[in-house]
């Protein structure tokens, strides 16, 4: 078992495959970039480029945790009651 992550690893430990970590300045930029090119082919009239973006658009909305953790230091996890409380 392992499957891809195990090929990957002995890639790494062999020296065959360096592996790439970005910093979540990277990846957010990267993030935009993606998104701009995503815009400007689907106003070409590119239906999968189209349906890509508004996918990504969706599920932004609903990540709240980021490579460094929480996107807010405020966010407080509890559990909701029927009462309301």
């Amino acid at each position: 078992m392992g499957g891809m992550r195990r090929a990957v690893d002995l890639g790494v430990k062999q020296g065959v495959v360096k592996p790439v970590l970005k910093t979540p300045e990277e990846g957010k930029k990267m993030s935009n970039a993606l998104d701009d090119k995503l815009e400007e082919n689907a106003q070409g009239g590119n239906k999968a480029a189209a349906a890509l973006l508004v996918k990504r658009r969706g599920r932004k909305k609903t990540i709240l945790t980021s490579a460094t953790g929480l996107k807010d230091d405020d966010s407080k996890i509890k559990k909701q009651t029927l009462l309301g409380g």
